[in-house]
């Protein structure tokens, strides 16, 4: 670590940075429940009561947020000379971060990232919150599923307060929040971001991008994104997503119920016809490498999968799987993961491979007889769920 960094913030050890951003520093650190995130404010802006104010409001926010779908904040330092969060680590990488190295997402994965991202963005705005900074680098895809993270420039959308700030990064900016002071930010601007997000984790490029800020202010204000290299039905939705004006965009709920009532239809329309084989391929040891090279302990072959594809490791709570940054990927549950616990029952893809950890600690290799959509009834579960959740809130605010 940087000799420059702090050894210990508060009662946490500092076991490196994990990045920096406008507003302040963000290290791994230690505690004795385990490892934790620590949002350390910039030292000009704890100078700045604003900037204090802004920072309160951010564990105040994210504390609002139910935590399936953020980091839970764990701990604050709000009057200390220079303020603090610590919050939840989830670990894994950033959506930016996996499809600058994995390469844009499609076809169930892709679907999958949108619906989480999507119930995510649901849940935010059912308490009240428009998030303003949602992109690729603050969705974090951890082992349970993607997360929304860092409210630094969030704002609870309160009746008496009209957002006019152009905050955020400029390429993932709604054209209200550019366009002028005059602008009121509010839902749709999230709405407007996770279209621009999805298009990046379809692309691999950003909608409006530039080669400097004034550049992506104006094509955000006047040009349309092509979204004819993404499939159908995300394509017409991000293209919905992307309206200029406000008032035309679906509302959270209307992207919900579009994402889920696709997917549901197309489990309605598909006849369970499947038959489920499998074989033990190994047994797991304390560290066990799994590919399809002849250094592997379990070798593995199909399209997409490495020499040395992934790691698993034994933990206190099942098995830790790493994978190697390899051909296709690993999945669980149709979401890319580079880090996930694995326990008994579950089931992971690697390239082309279906595999399942058995109560005895092996590895079977599952086959169908026909390969099937997973069925999505769970979707259907979210959406009631969202819209529950606002209820409430409608309610008991």
């Amino acid at each position: 670590m940087d000799t420059g960094e702090p050894r210990h913030i508060g009662p946490y050890e500092v076991l490196g940075r994990l990045g920096v951003g406008g507003q302040g520093t963000v290290y791994l650190g230690q505690s004795e429940a385990g490892r934790v995130a620590i949002k350390v404010i910039h030292a000009q802006g704890a100078a700045d009561p604003r900037a204090r104010r802004r920072f309160a409001d951010e564990v105040s926010i994210a504390s609002r947020v139910p935590r399936a779908y953020t980091a839970m904040i764990i701990d604050a330092a709000i009057d200390r000379d220079q303020p603090y969060i610590v919050s939840e680590y989830v670990e894994g990488p950033s959506l930016q971060r996996l499809v600058d190295n994995h390469g844009p997402l499609s076809g169930p994965a892709l679907e999958r990232l949108a619906t989480y991202t999507a119930t995510a963005l649901a849940a935010i705005h059912g308490v009240g919150v428009v998030h303003r900074d949602l992109k690729p680098a603050n969705v974090i895809i951890g082992p349970d599923g993607p997360r929304v993270v860092d409210f630094g420039v969030a704002r609870a959308l309160e009746a008496t307060a009209v957002i006019t700030t152009p905050v955020g990064t400029p390429g993932y900016l709604a054209p209200e929040q550019v366009g002028g002071a005059d602008a009121e930010v509010g839902f749709p601007a999230d709405v407007h971001a996770w279209a621009a997000t999805m298009y990046f984790a379809a692309t691999g490029r950003m909608p409006f991008a530039g080669s400097n800020v004034a550049v992506i202010i104006n094509r955000v204000l006047n040009e349309t994104p092509d979204v004819a290299v993404i499939s159908e039905p995300l394509r017409s939705l991000i293209a919905d997503c992307l309206a200029k004006d406000p008032a035309r965009r679906p509302t959270t709920m209307e992207l919900l119920g579009r994402l889920v009532g696709h997917q549901a239809e197309n489990a309605q329309a598909t006849v369970p016809r499947t038959r489920i084989l499998s074989s033990v391929i190994g047994t797991l040891k304390e560290t066990t490498t799994l590919g399809s090279g002849p250094a592997a302990d379990i070798v593995i072959h199909g399209e997409g999968i490495a020499p040395a594809h992934a790691t698993v490791r034994k933990v206190s709570a099942g098995y830790r799987l790493h994978d190697h940054s390899s051909g296709l990927g690993t999945f669980i549950d149709g979401s890319p993961v580079l880090y996930a616990t694995l326990r008994p029952g579950d089931r992971f893809t690697i390239g082309t491979a279906v595999l399942r950890l058995t109560e005895a600690g092996e590895l079977e290799r599952v086959r169908l007889s026909r390969v099937m959509p997973p069925a999505r009834w769970w979707l259907l579960l979210l959406l009631v769920a969202a819209v529950a959740l606002m209820a409430i809130v409608a309610v008991t605010g």
